[in-house]
């Protein structure tokens, strides 16, 4: 199936280059299991959901595309396995906090219309986040445990960073970032087991 297309895009592209297409040519950023990942994708992922310092150019667009990748994966596991899907009180929610972030009803529309995207595909976009975050929390966040002993470790490795508090007035703070560490060690493993049984193919330069 992935060859087939692969050979239709290459005609496809070929015509184009030669002046057949009577429209421009949306560019392939990925495919990912057969589906289409276009660089429209990453520019809408860009203005709605980019993470602060990320500019998408040049590297940052190749880690752009594999922050979309995975969160195309986590997806599809979502849909699979959370029995209980994202409410449209939290959809409205998540969309209220967006529009604070746009400052203006204007900025939010300019964006839309750049993006190509209706408020309703908008929102479409904002529950399938919610998806995604809740097979985060349902498949590894909940999971994520601190015993006594790795504070106490942590406390006694950094305890220059501390200014002398004592380690109960600081154990807040520390298993916050011990948290935090977890979290993102099996969100990494997670990610790659899914990427494992995945096809993927990239066409960024």
């Amino acid at each position: 199936m992935t060859r087939v297309f692969s050979i239709l895009l290459t005609f496809f592209l070929a015509f184009s280059s030669f002046g057949f297409a009577a429209e421009p040519v949306e560019r392939i950023a990925a495919t990912l299991n057969g589906r289409i990942i276009f660089l429209s994708d990453l520019q809408r992922d860009q203005t709605f959901f980019e993470r602060p310092g990320e500019n998408g150019s040049g590297e940052d667009l190749k880690k752009q595309l594999e922050r979309v990748i995975d969160n195309r994966l986590l997806r599809f596991e979502a849909h699979r396995f959370v029995l209980q899907g994202p409410t449209e009180a939290e959809v409205q929610q998540r969309l209220k906090e967006l529009r604070e972030r746009f400052k203006t009803e204007s900025a939010l529309q300019e964006a839309l219309r750049k993006t190509g995207l209706s408020l309703d595909e908008l929102k479409r976009e904002i529950g399938e986040q919610l998806w995604v975050e809740k097979i985060l929390q349902e498949r590894i966040y909940a999971f994520v445990f601190i015993t006594p002993k790795e504070v106490a470790r942590y406390y006694q490795e950094h305890a220059a960073e501390f200014d002398g508090k004592k380690q109960e007035e600081v154990e807040p703070a520390i298993r916050k970032i011990l948290s935090e560490e977890k979290r993102m060690t099996k969100e990494v493993e997670y990610l790659a087991r899914l990427r494992s049984h995945a096809e993927i193919q990239v066409n960024l330069q």
